[in-house]
């Protein structure tokens, strides 16, 4: 579909040409932006050897995996540039980018490490566990290095608590003091000093040697002249002064692109105030899109009200959701039984979709309903009573093995019947069980092992699915399969995986079956609800809607036909300047400043065409007002 007046407008001059310098394109759900982005990198790639060098390439980053992978895709729909995908341009998540080009190569002296090269640790690549050999004991004014990935390091040196979960034994994680402060400093650069390293850690560190170098900056401004980041509204305190870096040392073209009503991840240290503040500064020049291609004219009123901001969401002229015409809907619930609330009103949601036309006109037709929670605890705890599992209460998991957790993926898969995402997941925990820098000498490695040829793809291919075969033939016959269920699984012999550590694996999944760790004994499902992992079932009555559960944040950058946000009595403390619990006060905050609003905000966004609120009795007062507020919009 060719792009609209405001999508050409955002991104080139009234002759077509792309245009250049910094700008900051904010850009609301729906609107098209990365089907605009991937145009305007198109058009780049097009004139790119007009005025670059072949060795020169465009960088184009997203904060998250979804957003990079949606942009990868429609780069590979499109049919043209397809050199975007290859070198010299690179194409993934800015900790990719931050990461390959600049901590990985050049940290290891801000790090005081002598080795070439440092490893990063902790999540998202496995639970952070004291190395063996290290001991837990710290030196005279440091913290234990069990504490290392409770913290990481801010733009100006001091440290930050990025994750206040109790740890095994129920040990509480303290809070930064000034009084403590150099205990932390003096642990982290302890573990720095043997080359290891979170991704948090890693943002800071690259701050560090870019900022330090001159060489580098001026390289790293040669080689990718031109730099695009979608999803720039949660970009960091240390990326942003990154970026800011550049800038400052003559970098001539970056744009960033995202909608600063959509932050949620002020909990990972995102600051999105930071990428508004930009439009007010020099050499920024700043855009909107405002007309949604996803969101039907009520939904957009409901978001219009919500973000009280004086920039309207419209439907756009040329957008078949601008003919979607059922209201937005508030319920009331029980609080007795909420699960049967929820049923009821996807039960409503669901006749009211069946036979209409899906909003992504998929061949069958099929309506996406998505209900959605603010937190994970509470979307399982409905999601298991409205599929009748057995839910219970949960704590943080701890694993003996580092890689128990990738083999349940494994399984996970096998379990749903995605047997090629089972393959891919079984290759990466073979990397990282055999310590392989990428899939591909992991497969090498193996295959050598084996006896294989190099080139021998299919026998290699046969022994995987082979191993992925005799563990689906062990699979119990049971709906929600939970950890210790795994452990039966590990007795089964596979050909890449030795016994003692399958042994290992076991002892692990067995251990969540004792009373000690039964709270941590999580259906598989709640270990595995990103969207690659969700699981969608069709409904009862209408087989041609099917419904799946999961929280605000797993759901950003999807679009579903409808969606059910069911709320609590109240939200907890928000967190904001204007502090409060009560929905009452919390829809009226400004969306600038609370991020509770925003993951509302962010929820409500994901429909296309229904729209409904399910909230506690006493509590719908807030969201009738709400939804009042549209017919005056």
């Amino acid at each position: 579909m060719p792009l609209n007046s405001e999508q050409r407008a955002a991104l080139w001059d009234p002759s077509g040409v792309p245009l250049r310098g910094h700008r900051l394109l904010s850009a609301r759900p729906g609107t098209g932006k990365t089907t605009t982005l991937t145009s305007y990198c198109i058009d780049l790639a097009g004139r790119w050897t007009q005025q670059h060098q072949p060795w020169q390439g465009i960088a184009m980053l997203s904060y998250t995996n979804v957003a990079k992978d949606e942009l990868q895709s429609k780069i590979h729909k499109a049919g043209k540039a397809a050199a975007l995908l290859q070198n010299p341009h690179f194409v993934g998540t800015v900790d990719a980018f931050i990461n390959q080009y600049l901590f990985l190569p050049h940290a290891t002296k801000c790090m005081a490490f002598p080795g070439d090269r440092p490893t990063l640790v902790g999540e998202p690549y496995q639970q952070w566990k004291i190395p063996p050999g290290w001991s837990n004991d710290a030196p005279a004014g440091e913290y234990k290095t069990m504490w290392f990935d409770c913290y990481t390091i801010g733009l100006n040196g001091v440290p930050i608590c990025i994750d206040d979960e109790r740890r095994l034994g129920n040990i509480r994680v303290q809070p930064v003091t000034s009084g403590n402060a150099s205990k932390i400093l003096a642990m982290k650069r302890r573990v720095w000093a043997q080359g290891l390293a979170l991704q948090s850690d890693a943002n800071y560190l690259a701050y560090q040697a870019l900022s330090s170098s001159p060489a580098l900056t001026t390289a790293i401004v040669r080689r990718f002249p031109v730099l695009i980041v979608d999803e720039a509204q949660d970009l960091t305190e240390i990326q942003h002064a990154l970026l800011d870096h550049l800038v400052a040392a003559g970098h001539p073209h970056i744009i960033l692109v995202g909608d600063e009503n959509q932050a949620i991840y002020e909990w990972n240290t995102a600051r999105p105030a930071l990428f508004t503040a930009k439009a007010a500064w020099d050499p920024w020049t700043p855009t909107a899109l405002t007309q949604s291609y996803r969101c039907s004219p009520s939904i957009c009123e409901t978001l219009t009200a919500l973000a009280d901001d004086g920039s309207p969401l419209i439907p756009a002229d040329d957008g078949k959701n601008k003919t979607y015409p059922d209201p937005v809907t508030v319920e009331e619930m029980s609080d007795d039984d909420a699960v049967a609330a929820v049923r009821a009103a996807v039960d409503r949601l669901a006749d009211s979709l069946t036979g209409s036309l899906a909003h992504d006109e998929n061949s069958a037709n099929i309506k996406s309903l998505l209900v959605l929670t603010r937190g994970a605890d509470h979307g399982l705890h409905l999601e298991a009573g409205y599929a009748g599992i057995d839910a219970k209460p949960t704590e943080r998991t701890v694993w003996r093995q580092p890689l128990t957790r990738d083999l349940l993926k494994v399984i996970y898969h096998l379990s749903l019947g995605n047997q090629y995402s089972a393959v891919e997941a079984y290759e990466t925990l073979l990397r990282k069980l055999g310590g392989h820098a990428s899939v591909a000498a992991c497969r090498a490695a193996i295959r050598q092992e084996w006896g294989m040829a190099e080139d021998a793809d299919m026998p290699y291919r046969v022994a995987l699915f082979g191993d992925l075969n005799a563990l689906k033939a062990k699979l119990p016959d049971q709906d929600g399969l939970r950890i210790s269920d795994c452990a039966a699984l590990c007795d089964t012999s596979l050909r890449a995986v030795a016994p003692n550590q399958l042994r290992a694996f076991k002892t692990d999944c067995a251990s969540f079956d004792t009373d000690a760790k039964s709270k941590q004994n999580r259906l598989l499902t709640a270990l595995f609800s990103a969207r690659e992992a969700r699981t969608w079932r069709h409904h009862h009555e209408h087989a041609d809607v099917r419904v799946a559960f999961a929280t605000a944040h797993a759901s950003k950058g999807e679009t579903h036909d409808a969606v059910l946000l069911v709320t609590k009595k109240t939200a907890g403390q928000c967190k904001c300047p204007q502090n409060a619990t009560a929905w009452k006060k919390i829809l009226e905050h400004s969306m600038a400043e609370c991020e509770v609003k925003r993951i509302v905000y962010v929820a409500m966004s994901r429909a296309a065409q229904r729209l409904m609120i399910l909230t506690p009795a006493g509590a719908a007062g807030p969201w009738h007002a709400l939804t009042a507020r549209t017919a005056s919009v």
